[in-house]
């Protein structure tokens, strides 16, 4: 059994990233899932020839010493980065003068999944309050969408009974980087203060909430909180493998530079 973990493990990842397309649509990332399972399945047939080469190799062998310590190296900043995600706090349900709600893609001209997940944390939290928060739908439009996430946004919230004049469209923004800069704007353009100084609350998905709040950082943001949605189970994996690139993508890019 032992020997044959990988090819087991290969076919059960490769199972599972065909069955959330299946059920969920096209989930990004999940092709990665799918060539790392197909690999696995691969390295099970080849394993004993690779090691009869390897072994006959002496230069090679060193190289491929060199190839697991990398790999274990990113192994544990994959560990550190991923327990950051997990324990970063992401449920403040206090008030906040201003709300903004991320964008996470429209198919067609209705919210994705994720996106509807967002929202209905919103009507939630909105629902909640005694006083009434100033939205920000934040979200452009890409490509495959007929209209900007933003206006879905404020679409799904006004037909949920969140009153229309309470929502500002944002509809420039292509990343979570761009979401945060162009809501800035807004904010300190109706307010004629200094983002630092207003309270803020960000709603968006649990995986997304601590790079979310790097950025929010660097750009400024120091009274924010986060109120966010829990990811469905299923969709776990892929979602929190996505977003531990992403972390270093906006580290080495948004925050570095």
């Amino acid at each position: 059994m032992i020997k044959k973990m990988d090819l087991i493990i290969g076919i059960l990842i490769v199972i599972y990233s065909i069955s959330i397309n299946l059920i969920f649509g096209k989930i990004s990332f999940s092709e990665v899932f799918l060539g790392i399972g197909i690999t696995l399945i691969i390295y099970h047939f080849i394993k004993e020839k690779m090691k009869e080469f390897i072994n006959n190799k002496k230069s090679i062998e060193g190289m491929f010493n060199v190839i697991k310590c990398f790999i274990a190296i990113i192994l544990l900043i994959f560990i550190i980065v991923e327990s950051a995600i997990i324990i970063f706090p992401k449920n403040n349900k206090n008030y906040s003068d201003y709300v903004i709600v991320l964008g996470a893609g429209v198919k067609g001209e209705k919210p994705s999944l994720t996106l509807m997940q967002r929202l209905d944390k919103t009507i939630e939290y909105v629902n909640n309050q005694e006083k009434e928060s100033k939205i920000i739908v934040s979200g452009g439009q890409g490509r495959g969408e007929d209209i900007s996430e933003a206006q879905a946004m404020k679409k799904y919230l006004v037909n949920n009974g969140i009153k229309e004049e309470l929502i500002i469209m944002e509809n420039k923004s292509t990343s979570t980087n761009e979401n945060l800069i162009f809501s800035k704007a807004i904010i300190e353009s109706y307010t004629k203060s200094d983002i630092g100084d207003i309270n803020i609350k960000i709603i968006t998905s649990d995986f997304h909430a601590f790079r979310s709040n790097m950025i929010a950082k660097k750009l400024g943001y120091r009274n924010i909180t986060f109120y966010t949605n829990s990811t469905l189970p299923a969709l776990i994996p892929v979602m929190y493998s996505r977003e531990f690139l992403a972390v270093i993508k906006s580290y080495l890019i948004d925050i570095k530079k």
